[in-house]
C-alpha cells in the first residue's frame, strides 16, 4: 500500500499529524488532542486493557461524531478494518462532523469567564450601591 505509512513512535508527532490526510491511532490523550487541534479525520482503535480510559474517550468522541471507532476485536476482522480505512479519507474532520461542537477552547473559556466576571462586577456594584 504505497500511500500508507505505519509509525509506532516519533518525537515529531505534531508535524506528522499536521501533514496527514487522516489518522489511525489507539487514542491516548495526547494523540486525541492532536487529532482535534489539527482537525484531522480519525479512526481510533482504543486499548481496552488493562485500563479503559482510551475506550471511554473514543466511545464518547464517536457518539459525538468527532471520530470513527473500531473496538480491537472489530479491527481484527480484515474486511471491517479495510472498509473503515477505505472510508477514512472521505470522512469530514471533527470541526465539520459534530454539529454545534466548537474546538476553540481558549476563546470559549475567555468568553465564559469574562461574562461571569462581568456579572460578578455588576452584582458587586449593586451591593456597594445598596
Amino acid at each position: 500500500m504505497p500511500y500508507i505509512e505505519v509509525i509506532e513512535f516519533d518525537n515529531r508527532m505534531e508535524e506528522l499529524i499536521a501533514g496527514a490526510t487522516a489518522v489511525v491511532a489507539m487514542g491516548g490523550y495526547n494523540t486525541y488532542c492532536e487529532i482535534l487541534s489539527f482537525d484531522k479525520p480519525a479512526l481510533i482503535v482504543p486499548r481496552v486493557m488493562p485500563r479503559e480510559e482510551q475506550l471511554i474517550r473514543a466511545s464518547r468522541a464517536s457518539e459525538l461524531g468527532l471520530i470513527d471507532m473500531l473496538l480491537p476485536e472489530e479491527a481484527n476482522d480484515p474486511m471491517r478494518l479495510a472498509a473503515a480505512l477505505k472510508a477514512l479519507p472521505m470522512r469530514d474532520p471533527p470541526s465539520k462532523s459534530a454539529a454545534g461542537m466548537t474546538l476553540e477552547g481558549l476563546s470559549n473559556i475567555s468568553q465564559i469567564v469574562g461574562e461571569w466576571l462581568g456579572r460578578r462586577d455588576t452584582e458587586h456594584l449593586s451591593v456597594v450601591k445598596g
